[in-house]
């Protein structure tokens, strides 16, 4: 992925070059001016194009507006933004916190000092955007905010995949799904999911994701085989089929065999059609068949245990 890096130069370069290898230990490329090299266009029109070939744009905003080219009122850094935000490119912004020593000389006077925070309190007002200080401080924030894109977009295909495989699912809670992964993936990681299930086959691709994000996935095939794997092992959630060896109902029978010998686990059942008329079984976490349902009621269950 190509990462657009706009701001100004000289107030920010370290900020910039370690913005650009925090882009690379991920795995990406920062693209900035400093390593353009010499071209025949013009600043701005290289800036454009530039832009139309980034995949997501990082704006870095500090105490100085920037260069206003011969013809434009807007400088360079503005220009930019709202080039990247018409050709709707993911926006990414970071904002300079107020409290930081910042180097007299690099503090405009106005009237740049009254556009640069005319400019931050709009791309504020739009946009969720975080604080920086140091040069560290902002590749940290960079790293974890990229890092969770990818990882959302990841997702995203993943589940968009998996839907055109034939499991049911929706737009809105494919993305849906993919957003909330990235913003809990540190509490999700190593959590403990047992499935239970006699054809695990069917659950191939729910398995890929849950062990994409980290999760510790056992599965057994039966509900003897669960329950004596709850006795030996802590677990935070359960998926359980609800057909299982034949019998229309095992998954009901083995909830309440767990709740018996004491296991407390949010259990989650999948099933091949589901009425949602019929409501949640009794002292079952949820139901459904939808594959975007069950990954938000598994994160919900974990949520619960964890936090």
């Amino acid at each position: 992925m190509r990462v657009f890096l706009s701001s100004t130069y000289e107030d920010l370069i370290q900020h910039r070059r370690l913005a650009a290898e925090a882009l690379e230990r991920l795995g990406q490329q920062g693209v900035r001016m400093e390593v353009f090299g010499a071209r025949p266009a013009d600043a701005t029109t290289v800036c454009e194009v530039e832009i139309d070939s980034a995949d997501a744009f990082i704006g870095i905003y500090a105490h100085r507006y920037g260069f206003v080219p011969l013809g434009q009122r807007q400088s360079i850094s503005e220009l930019e933004f709202e080039y990247a935000e018409g050709r709707g490119k993911p926006i990414f912004c970071f904002i300079v916190d107020e409290e930081q020593p910042w180097t007299p000389r690099h503090i405009d006077d106005e009237p740049g000092r009254s556009r640069v925070r005319d400019l931050k309190a709009r791309i504020s007002n739009k946009y969720v955007t975080d604080k920086f200080t140091t040069p560290e401080d902002l590749a940290y924030k960079i790293s974890g905010t990229i890092g969770r894109f990818l990882l959302a977009a990841r997702i995203k295909t993943e589940l968009d995949r998996i839907h055109t495989a034939g499991e049911p699912s929706t737009e809105g809670g494919r993305y849906q799904v993919a957003r909330r992964t990235a913003r809990i993936k540190e509490l999700i990681t190593r959590s403990r999911v047992l499935v239970v299930n006699d054809v695990p086959s069917e659950m191939a691709h729910v398995l890929a994701v849950l062990e994409q994000l980290g999760m510790r996935v056992k599965v057994c095939t039966s509900s003897d085989d669960a329950l004596n794997h709850l006795s030996r092992e802590p677990h935070d959630v359960v998926i359980s089929d609800m057909a299982r060896g034949g019998i229309n109902d095992e998954g009901i029978r083995f909830l309440a065999r767990m709740r018996r010998q004491g296991f407390q686990q949010p259990v989650v059942f999948t099933v091949g059609a589901y009425d949602p008329g019929r409501g949640t079984p009794p002292y079952a976490f949820g139901i459904t068949n939808r594959v975007d349902e069950l990954l938000n009621l598994v994160f919900d269950a974990i949520e619960r245990v964890r936090g």
